[in-house]
């Protein structure tokens, strides 16, 4: 009896502290597991904020950037993770440098400025804008723009066409432009009609009207294009390295110029620099033939006279020289390539142009468009244009 009594007291003992072991042990775990999700939460706090600094820090050195290119001031590309960034696949300047470059006219501007020179009454003309026929206007607003007398209609469409292909292929580097015609007896050129009479400029005649900019500068060769002899422009990291973020800025807007003036065939710009090598090896140290640079880096592709009807009519002249300007650039904008693309893909780009064209000038139809032969022609050139930057994609 004793001993059934001291068993039972023995067996309460011992359940007494298996309770009490498996109460502790429950508490160390729960302890340990509370522990383990600290230490994790802590881990994964500690990797945020570093991603978020990151994040700022990047940010901090990229609004430093912009700041300075918005201010006109220069910097070098020293940081590892702007360098990686000025060209993608090789072959694209960034997205980073893009957003970089805004564009040159808004779009509303240029409207608003067409409207308001259409009608506006010319109070002033006096010398300037290039060829001795050219003249400055002032409104009676105060407002100033290019009058370009061509020495024929083809030279005025050509002027006029270019400014509407470099719209289609999102370029807004040429200053707005809209048509006019010398009706001597309107109120918009009555103000001036002895200064057109001692012009001998032809009555009822179109001319073309753009805004005039202030305060420009004439614009170099870059070197690196410069030295190209058929390889195209390529930039390594090492060269990179040493420009700043102005320059390379200045060189995506240099790559849309190159494509710009061999769709128009414009030789009187960068080819007839390249074409006067033959005989002046310092030619590509004078400034380019109208070309300007704003104070804030733009630059302006004035004077386009010459392009895509003139330039066409005598390609077979300077056909050699356009090909060589196009091989020298083998970095492109993406916004640029896609629009090549895309008039490649339609195969009526010169449709695509004199609907938009006819669409915004009211004397479109009486001043002419592209004639079949020329129509060809630009097709043919986009087709060339593409081919050379998928050339360019495939070898890089």
């Amino acid at each position: 009896m004793r001993f059934e009594i001291m068993n039972a007291g023995t067996v309460k003992l011992c359940a007494s502290l298996c309770m009490w072991l498996g109460i502790v042990t429950w508490i160390g775990n729960v302890k340990l597991h509370l522990w383990s999700v600290f230490v994790q939460q802590s881990a994964e706090r500690d990797v945020v904020f570093s991603v978020l600094n990151e994040q700022v820090n990047v940010s901090k050195r990229h609004a430093t950037e912009n700041a300075g290119l918005r201010d006109g001031k220069t910097f070098n590309i020293r940081s590892p993770v702007i360098r990686n960034n000025v060209i993608e696949h090789r072959v694209f300047w960034s997205a980073w440098l893009d957003g970089l470059s805004t564009r040159v006219f808004d779009v509303e501007h240029e409207r608003k400025w067409r409207e308001q020179v259409r009608d506006a009454r010319v109070v002033v003309l006096e010398a300037g804008c290039g060829r001795p026929t050219n003249r400055i206007a002032t409104f009676a607003d105060g407002t100033r723009a290019c009058v370009r007398y061509g020495i024929d209609a083809d030279q005025v469409l050509g002027e006029t066409l270019s400014y509407y292909l470099a719209e289609l292929l999102g370029i807004s580097n040429l200053p707005p432009l809209a048509l006019s015609k010398l009706n001597l007896s309107s109120e918009q050129w009555a103000s001036v009609r002895g200064n057109i009479e001692a012009l001998e400029w032809s009555p009822n005649a179109i001319v073309s009207l753009t805004e005039f900019i202030p305060n420009v500068t004439g614009v170099f060769i870059p070197l690196h294009l410069r030295k190209q002899q058929g390889g195209g422009l390529q930039l390594s990291a090492e060269t990179v390295s040493n420009m700043t973020v102005t320059y390379l800025v200045e060189l995506m807007q240099w790559s849309d110029l190159i494509i710009f003036d061999y769709l128009t065939a414009n030789f009187d710009r960068i080819v007839s620099h390249i074409f006067s090598l033959q005989w002046d090896a310092r030619v590509m140290e004078r400034t380019t033939n109208n070309l300007l640079k704003t104070n804030n880096g733009h630059l302006l592709f004035i004077d386009n006279e010459a392009g895509l009807v003139h330039g066409y009519r005598v390609l077979y002249l300077w056909e050699r020289y356009h090909r060589l300007l196009l091989s020298s650039s083998c970095i492109f904008r993406r916004s640029t390539v896609r629009r090549i693309s895309e008039m490649k893909r339609s195969g009526n780009s010169a449709k695509l142009l004199c609907e938009l064209y006819r669409a915004r000038e009211p004397l479109a139809r009486e001043l002419g468009s592209l004639s079949q032969e020329h129509a060809l022609t630009l097709q043919n050139r986009i087709d060339v244009v593409y081919k050379h930057i998928k050339q360019c994609t495939e070898i890089m």
